[in-house]
């Protein structure tokens, strides 16, 4: 499907538009790029982080990673993945796997295995378990399907693995099936067929860690809206997912579609943050268009979590993808140099006035624990700066006594300057 309007098909640009990863001409990304790109930055930003940290608890010992944007499984033809030598060895050969067999897995997988053997290398490992959907039809159908007369269970790998159904199809089982492990859920809730409260609602009722990241298409949005319109059935459908008839609401002129975009977000995110303690997160994702020319993409990822080291690794993981763009976007044009000073100028401003607003907020509100503070700055500025530039600034206010702190266990150097944890307490000076 087309998301720009002057994009002309979906297949790849030829390798001579192609120079180190740099747009040599005027085009914007295809969808398939896109979402790649997507996949590729949540899996090494994100989820390598946050699977580190729930390691780290030694409470669990496997994640699941849920790719239910869905994939052609016509073209993805099964791949062996190199066996580390420790496996060959026999150690942490994974659950039922026979020593020194690589696993074969579909070719989209690989990142997500080679990922989980540098996890399950660490010293405290956990197995990462991928799961990919197939794309799906507007046509709702259950777990099991009826083809030429027959009737066909529809299987769950038992390692990493391509589901042969679409997300919609196979949630029920899968969701029994990982019950008890955490799981990062990459969906699109306004896909061929459109979520219901009931599909959501079965996501958000999960006990164990859950980590949803919610694709949202602005094109697809705009359709939907169109559809309500038309069919009672559609409208039906979109009051039941929102709680809410004020989508009807929204303008309809072709002038004010952005408008009526945004205000359909608005509503869903609102539907959201109902279940979710942490603020619901509305991240864009520009996309190097040509030289120096960073554009957003049409699309929007609403991430949701109840767990703090989630949500630092994702604040991280926005952080460093925004700055990738824009230094990858600079690399080999005329005058990079000056680019490049410029970004650190700016870079250098906004620590400055983050340095400002960490002192007065501290000294209005009197707040007497660093975590507390911080995570009140990251929620007013996802995505800005990372957790390091936080505690880097913190750091400094107790270097020049805006700050002093007392702390639960004394410095065994007095000149070490630490970073105040949990049980440490601030007084602002």
């Amino acid at each position: 499907m087309n998301l720009w309007a002057d994009l002309e098909n979906n297949r790849l640009p030829p390798h001579d538009t192609m120079e180190q990863g740099r747009w040599q001409r005027a085009r914007r990304p295809t969808e398939r790029i896109i979402l790649s790109s997507l996949r590729e930055w949540l899996l090494q930003d994100y989820a390598a982080s946050y699977c580190r940290s729930l390691g780290a608890t030694r409470i669990y010992r496997r994640c699941y990673w849920i790719d239910g944007l869905g994939i052609d499984s016509k073209v993805t033809g099964p791949v062996q993945i190199p066996v580390e030598p420790e496996q060959q060895n026999g150690s942490r050969t994974g659950k039922g796997r026979k020593k020194g067999v690589a696993p074969v897995v579909p070719p989209i997988l690989q990142p997500v295995v080679t990922l989980s053997q540098a996890l399950e290398q660490e010293s405290k490992p956990i197995t990462l378990c991928g799961l990919m959907t197939e794309a799906g039809s507007s046509k709702r159908r259950s777990g099991r399907e009826k083809k030429n007369g027959a009737v066909r269970e529809i299987a769950l790998p038992k390692e990493s693995g391509i589901v042969q159904a679409s997300w919609l199809e196979v949630a029920p089982l899968l969701l029994k099936e990982i019950e008890q492990s955490p799981a990062i859920f990459l969906l699109n809730p306004f896909g061929p067929a459109t979520f219901t409260q009931d599909d959501l609602t079965a996501l958000y009722q999960r006990t164990v860690p859950t980590e949803l990241c919610l694709l949202l298409s602005y094109k697809q949005i705009e359709t939907c809206l169109l559809l309500a319109r038309r069919s009672s059935e559609q409208a039906a459908t979109l009051t039941g997912l929102l709680r809410t008839d004020r989508w009807k609401a929204l303008p309809t002129a072709d002038e004010e579609r952005e408008q009526a975009v945004d205000g359909f977000v608005t509503l869903f995110i609102a539907g959201m943050q109902r279940h979710f303690q942490f603020p619901v997160q509305s991240i864009t994702l520009p996309m190097q268009t040509r030289p120096a020319v960073v554009e957003e993409a049409p699309y929007l990822l609403l991430f949701a979590t109840r767990r703090q080291d989630s949500l630092l690794s994702m604040n991280d993981a926005v952080y460093r993808y925004h700055r990738h763009i824009n230094e990858q976007s600079h690399q080999g044009v005329l005058g990079a140099e000056w680019f490049a000073a410029q970004q650190r100028e700016r870079a250098d401003e906004a620590l400055e006035q983050l340095y400002q607003r960490t002192l007065q907020q501290g000294r209005t509100q009197r707040i007497r624990r660093w975590p507390d503070l911080r995570q009140q700055l990251l929620l007013a500025n996802f995505g800005r700066y990372s957790v390091y530039d936080y505690d880097m600034i913190m750091r400094k206010l107790l270097l020049n006594n805006e700050v002093r702190c007392e702390w639960r266990r004394a410095p065994i150097d007095p000149e070490e300057t630490r970073i105040p944890g949990s049980d440490d307490t601030l007084i602002w000076r």
